[in-house]
Formats: C-alpha cells, structure tokens, sequence
C-alpha cells in the first residue's frame, strides 16, 4: 500500500465488518460471552469501529489524531484479548489468525494516517 492510499480505504468500514463478524460468531455462543475476555473483545472492537469512524468523519486534525490514537490502542488491546480467547478454545485458530491479520493491517493504516495528520 503507498503511503497515500489509506485515504482511499474505507478504513471505518472494514472495522465496523470485522466488529460484525465478532458479534455473529458469538451470538451462537451465549456461554462464551460469559468470558470476561470475550465479552471485553467485542467492546473493544467495538470502540475500535467507532473511533476510526469519528476519525474519517472528524472537521479538525487534532480530533482525528485524538481518535486515532485511540483506535491504535484499542487495535494493540484486542490481539491479546484474541489470543486469550484462542487459549481458552473461545476462538478457532482459523477466525484467529484471520482476525489478527485483519487488526495488523488496520494497525497499518492507522499508523499511515496519523503519519500524515
């Protein structure tokens, strides 16, 4: 990806798909959402899908970084959360692996965005 493309990405739609893709895969799984991690992992994607989006949506460069930040943080909080869940079998190695390339790669271009802030 050039430095430049990330403000071609709808960065806040993906988070969002990957937020839904965690809800869908628990909603089957009621005794799992009784895991402090799961149930932490889909707040904090969830918080990770909202800030990206008041970043994209944000008037003023200081409140996208501010909101950026955030999300790199929540980004950098939910690969743990995944890999507890993984040891727990709360989380296939498949959707593991898959989800934490997904974060990675927001990680990404989120780093690439504040960058350029």
């Amino acid at each position: 990806m050039a430095s430049s493309d990330f403000l071609s990405v709808n960065l806040a739609a993906q988070c969002a798909d990957l937020a839904g893709e965690v809800n869908k895969v628990y909603q089957h799984l009621p005794w799992a959402l009784k895991n402090e991690a799961v149930s932490r992992l889909k707040r904090q994607i969830h918080q990770l899908s909202q800030e990206v989006q008041l970043a994209q949506d944000s008037p003023s460069a200081v409140r996208t970084r501010k909101h950026l930040e955030e999300a790199l943080g929540l980004t950098h909080e939910c690969v743990p959360l995944m890999g507890l869940a993984l040891r727990k079998a709360l989380l296939s190695p498949e959707l593991h692996e898959r989800w934490v390339k997904r974060l990675n790669a927001f990680e990404k271009s989120l780093s690439e965005w504040l960058r350029a802030c």
